[in-house]
């Protein structure tokens, strides 16, 4: 009992452990995983505005431009609402800080294009916005996304590697920890087999030896449960019948002993 007792004890701390480390680590990969589809979410995001705002540039009339600066508006609507809705956290990669705030100002100037597009008319605009500057700033935006969305996949790759080594270790400890209980319940159970059987066994042995030799006077133990005890109860009855047939024999001779002199005399 003891020995189980034991085994569950350690099973219970191992497996209250294991949730613990388990949980630690799946919210951590969870975490990695989100940044990781997020990264990607951004970057057709970004793609999406940019692409909106080329077709002001490349639209054909004054309804093609007004219907295409209502899109930007929107694209730039869903970009901000989506940078406002990923959360931060403090293991973060450092690009991230560096990206919203170059995607919030692409908000900023595709709104701002929107509005120049709509007051003042599709070449305005154009001239405001398509500038080498501002396209170098968006294609350095894309590369840091395309960085940051690598960072977030690699942290996401070590995450899993991380997962999967914690599931192997844990499996060899709880093997271990069962191999180690059964192994201990299996000396404890030999152990008690030997000092609940063998050795009272040997005892019963030992004093039928010298009950056999005529030592009468071996002490019987008090009557016990179970087949041990039955054993030292028979033994008990043998060794008073014997004792009894020894008296008798010796008194036998006795008289024949008395009765011999009596005749010779």
């Amino acid at each position: 009992m003891a020995a189980f007792a034991l085994l569950a004890v350690i099973i219970t701390a191992l497996s209250l452990k294991t949730m613990g480390d388990y949980n630690r680590i799946i919210a951590d990969y969870r975490h990695n995983a989100e940044n990781a589809f997020r990264g990607e979410r951004l970057n057709r995001l970004v793609a999406t505005n940019v692409i909106e705002i080329r077709g002001i540039y490349l639209s054909q009339s004054r309804d093609e431009e007004l219907s295409q600066a209502v899109r930007v508006s929107q694209r730039a609507i869903e970009l901000e609402a989506f940078l406002n809705a990923w959360p931060q956290s403090a293991g973060d990669l450092p690009e991230l800080a560096l990206v919203r705030e170059k995607s919030r100002q692409l908000v900023n100037g595709g709104q701002y294009l929107a509005k120049i597009t709509r007051e003042r008319g599709r070449f305005v605009a154009q001239d405001i916005g398509d500038k080498p500057e501002y396209r170098a700033s968006r294609e350095a935006l894309q590369v840091r996304i395309d960085t940051m969305v690598s960072g977030f996949d690699a942290k996401l790759a070590s995450s899993q590697a991380q997962l999967k080594k914690f599931e192997e270790k844990r499996q060899i400890q709880f093997l271990m920890t069962a191999a180690s209980g059964i192994l201990i319940l299996l000396g404890g159970s030999l152990w008690i087999a030997i000092d609940a059987i063998a050795a009272p066994l040997a005892r019963v042995r030992e004093s039928m030896v010298r009950i056999s030799e005529g030592a009468y006077d071996t002490e019987i133990p008090a009557a016990s449960r179970g087949e041990i005890g039955e054993l030292w109860t028979a033994l008990g009855i043998l060794k008073s019948r014997a004792a009894e047939a020894e008296r008798l024999s010796r008194e036998q001779l006795q008289e024949e002993h008395k009765l011999r002199e009596l005749v010779l005399d």
